[in-house]
């Protein structure tokens, strides 16, 4: 990790002040790293298909093919066990997993599990289809506005039926839609700048009074895109700064030449992917295809020929040595138990492998649960203890003393370094 920060350093004082709208070749090992997180986190326990990780390894220059034709697989598989079981699959979701399928050069109209097969896009469509009905009874969707983006967004791109003049009137400039709380979502946005832009540009008979309603609901959603970016050319956050980038960059047109510098966001993203502000598998994705200049718009473009390589392109990171640290689970509301061990783990272990490793020489003292979500690993017991909400007890999880802002699947833990598992309240 430390060589990693020297190489942004380096890089950075080497006066390259303009780095373009993707890394060029001197940081392309930031984005293997980041890659390889996400290919890394595909292989953890009980870990979840995830959509947003395959579309952003589909639209990487470089390719793990043995880790895209497995996630395919396992998303192929989990969206027919999803519709076969009645298992909750929203909107958004359904998009995801179209924007995956065709990314990854399969069909979304055809996809089969168990000797089911499975018409994603009639699926979508269905989906979006309630969503409007609730907008029309109840004033809001069934899900979000940033899920209603994702939709729209790939039944444009997939050829799926909407109605124009529908979208024109459902990305309306409206405080409502695109605040959470009290905060305006440059991630919902973001999407909705893409959705309506990829409908300006695909559908050749847009009339003129829905393209000029569409124009201008996308001038109003860029002028609040930019309202929240700080001097540094954050957008928002640092997560929503990669979605907030595609939208920018494809709406380019729109833009003043002073009124966003690319190079000024990439610069500054750069600087924090070595210390691990990217490291979750799921923030990672939601950057890697702004870094490399493409959007969620280019899933169409994805060169096939690409996936005839024998060989993986990506640099593994994985290494045989070891290193060694300390892990303590503790009960800091009643009491009842403080235990420690010294574990061993490969360089680049994450927090989880010490639980797992610390479990494995004593499944008595460090046994552990956990539930599996889409940013990673959550704990919800220690040694039979359960975390819970109506006592408002979790389990944290520190540095020493110091509680960490990462969950477990992501905490890169470093040499003789104090790990801690505590029971607390909120």
């Amino acid at each position: 990790m430390r060589s990693l920060i020297s190489l942004v350093f380096l890089l950075l004082m080497k006066g390259q002040c303009c780095l373009g709208c993707a890394v060029d070749e001197e940081h392309r090992p930031l984005l293997t790293y980041l890659l390889n997180k996400m290919i890394q986190s595909t292989t953890a326990p009980k870990a979840l298909p995830n959509p947003s990780i395959l579309l952003a390894l589909r639209l990487a220059r470089n390719h793990s093919l043995k880790t895209e034709k497995r996630l395919l697989e396992q998303l192929a598989k989990d969206a027919v066990d999803r519709v076969q079981n009645q298992k909750a699959f929203s909107s958004g979701q359904v998009a995801l997993y179209d924007l995956a399928v065709q990314a990854s050069c399969s069909d979304p109209r055809q996809v089969s599990a168990e000797g089911f097969v499975l018409d994603l896009v009639q699926l979508l469509e269905a989906k979006f289809k309630l969503e409007l009905e609730n907008i029309q009874v109840h004033g809001n969707p069934l899900t979000s506005y940033y899920q209603l983006g994702l939709c729209v967004l790939t039944l444009c791109q997939l050829q799926g039926r909407f109605s124009p003049s529908q979208i024109a009137d459902l990305f309306s400039p409206d405080e409502k839609k695109y605040n959470l709380g009290d905060v305006f979502s440059v991630d919902t946005a973001s999407l909705a700048v893409l959705a309506q832009i990829c409908v300006q540009t695909t559908d050749n008979a847009l009339p003129p009074e829905v393209n000029m309603t569409i124009t201008a609901n996308i001038r109003w959603l860029l002028k609040k895109i930019l309202e929240q970016k700080s001097t540094d050319g954050v957008i928002g956050n640092f997560y929503s700064t990669g979605e907030a980038m595609q939208a920018l960059t494809v709406a380019g047109s729109y833009l003043t030449p002073l009124s966003w510098s690319c190079s000024q966001t990439l610069a500054r993203i750069l600087t924090e992917i070595p210390k691990g502000t990217f490291d979750n598998p799921m923030a990672a994705a939601q950057l890697v295809p702004s870094l490399e200049g493409r959007t969620y718009l280019d899933v169409n473009t994805i060169n096939c020929s690409n996936d005839t390589g024998k060989h993986d392109r990506i640099n593994s990171t994985s290494s045989s040595h070891s290193i060694t640290v300390t892990y303590t689970v503790t009960d800091s509301v009643d009491n009842t138990f403080t235990d420690s061990t010294t574990v061993s783990v490969p360089v680049g272990s994450v927090f989880f492998k010490v639980m797992e490793a610390a479990q494995k020489k004593d499944p008595e003292k460090f046994r552990f649960t956990y539930e599996q979500t889409s940013w990673g690993p959550y704990i919800t017991s220690v040694r039979g203890l359960k975390a819970d909400n109506k006592e408002r007890t979790y389990w944290q999880l520190l540095s020493g003393k110091t509680p960490l802002s990462t969950g477990a699947g992501e905490y890169v833990v470093s040499d003789g370094e104090s790990l801690v598992v505590k029971l607390t309240t909120y």
